[in-house]
């Protein structure tokens, strides 16, 4: 069950809010938490078997570890938040690196959708603990905070005192009808950027990714953006859609996507992008490392650190790996030899050329990310510099499945047949330029929700978007993140 699932958004989402908001308005404040509890693991356990058993686990060897380190001296704490860190860290590793292994008398090991976001959570949490910088909660809290649905399976990865303590809060507890209308909107903005953007760019992707030997320096730079395009607006509208479900709830959850595509830096490019990633690994991983407060030496070596772990986290083999590497690489020239020249320029045309180069630079590091081995990489790197025509350029636009061109389609097959090969790369290309409008905008999806007043018109307009998305349903996918 996702959220761009009609089961979610009229049976599940309806009876979350109307279970929640009736039981907190008789104030049966514990009566609901267990209430959002079970629907959080029926929507977590809809994934598949082994997805509640180790959920299980990892909530209870966290909270145990807690409760220890409750009544324990600092020494004998750090050593018990190695074991906790330890414990996390190997029941991910196992999941990550076993998953299709075939256990006796049990079957194949399967990895639990969003294992990596509610382990570094819980991570984050144990952290917090040793530094006594929040208590011990009773074991209702604690569930609660780990399962809570909308973050459970693709994030963001939230720290523990910045959701309970809305959680708590009677106030938020309250039907609000700003709320609702807030996260109508976040939610139906996300859901049109999965449903009518990234699942249509999908397909191209896929194509480029699978056919590596055969394409051309125009399928590949058009494959490339395609799927930078797919990889944003997949991940950041699952986000939009988990904030607005959380926001209907009452609770705010942290920002993961502030307009990357907008930074001129590709330092500051990666400070815009999946944030509560970055901010889990420079409180937890960077700043202990010393952070920008060695050596200019030892400041890059940390940021690579960061960009490699950061590898590892999304996946397993070199792919990831070397991506890290590269990623961290390109952050950190950027910083020593352009980052004070970047500073200086202020004309709105050299902003733009750098902000071309940031993506350039990003979709170059993305043929490691998407690729299915280092040998795909270089064959798409060396492939860039073919020049052919047509190539596979003509075929991979027409992997394109765009329903609301059918009709044109149709028209073009009967009087043009001989067109609609450029009809569909004229299709492809109109899509991409109207991606980079939508990136280029100063006003994101957070902002719109928050400043979209409630009016008959604006209504009538998200019930019209709305209506589009529930009809491109009928090829319900999931989300590309959940694998990570």
């Amino acid at each position: 069950m996702v959220f761009n699932s009609f089961i979610f958004i009229l049976l599940f989402l309806p009876l979350t809010l109307a279970g929640w908001y009736l039981l907190n308005g008789s104030g049966r404040h514990r009566l609901a938490d267990v209430f959002l509890i079970a629907m959080s693991c029926w929507f977590y356990g809809s994934f598949g078997r082994w997805n509640l058993p180790v959920l299980a686990l990892s909530i209870a060897g966290n909270y145990i570890i807690s409760s220890l380190m409750s009544s324990q001296e600092q020494e004998k704490g750090r050593v018990l938040l190695a074991c906790g860190v330890v414990f996390n860290l190997l029941l991910l590793g196992f999941f990550k690196y076993g998953s299709g292994l075939e256990i006796p008398n049990v079957g194949k090991v399967m990895l639990p959708v969003g294992i990596s976001f509610f382990t570094f959570s819980q991570i984050s949490w144990l952290v917090d603990r040793f530094r006594r910088q929040t208590p011990h909660p009773d074991i209702r809290e604690y569930i609660l905070y780990v399962c809570y649905f909308p973050k459970l399976a693709e994030g963001p990865i939230t720290c523990y005192e910045e959701v309970m303590t809305q959680l708590r809060d009677p106030d938020r507890r309250r039907f609000d009808a700003e709320n609702l209308w807030r996260g109508m909107i976040l939610f139906v903005i996300g859901m049109a950027k999965k449903v009518l953007i990234a699942d249509v760019l999908a397909p191209v992707a896929a194509f480029g990714f699978s056919n590596v030997y055969y394409l051309d320096m125009q399928t590949v730079a058009v494959m490339v953006a395609a799927y930078a395009f797919q990889l944003y607006f997949d991940f950041s509208g699952f986000i939009d859609m988990a904030r607005g479900v959380s926001r209907m709830l009452g609770t705010e959850l942290p920002l993961n996507f502030d307009s990357p595509f907008r930074e001129v830096s590709f330092g500051k490019f990666w400070q815009k992008w999946h944030m509560t990633l970055t901010r889990f690994m420079t409180r937890y991983v960077y700043i202990p490392l010393g952070g920008s407060r060695v050596s200019r030496a030892r400041t890059c070596l940390n940021v690579m650190i960061v960009f490699m772990l950061s590898g590892i986290w999304h996946g397993t083999g070199w792919p990831y790996f070397s991506w890290g590497v590269v990623t961290g690489i390109m952050v950190v020239l950027f910083n020593i030899f352009l980052k004070d020249k970047v500073a200086s320029v202020q004309s709105s045309v050299g902003r733009t050329m750098l902000r071309i180069l940031t993506f350039v630079i990003f979709c170059f590091t993305l043929l490691f990310f998407g690729a299915s081995g280092l040998r795909e990489t270089f064959v798409l790197l060396r492939r860039f510099f073919v020049l052919t025509w047509p190539g596979f350029l003509y075929r991979a636009a027409n992997c394109l499945n765009v329903a609301e061109a059918y009709p044109a389609d149709k028209v073009i097959s009967l009087l043009a047949p001989q067109y609609l090969n450029q009809a569909h790369l004229i299709l492809l290309l109109a899509l991409l330029t109207a991606c980079i409008i939508i990136v280029s905008r100063p006003h994101n999806s957070e902002q719109i929700s928050k400043t979209m007043p409630l009016t008959r018109r604006n209504g009538v307009l998200l019930g019209v978007l709305l209506a589009w998305c529930l009809i491109s349903l009928s090829g319900v996918s999931t989300f590309v993140y959940f694998q990570y």
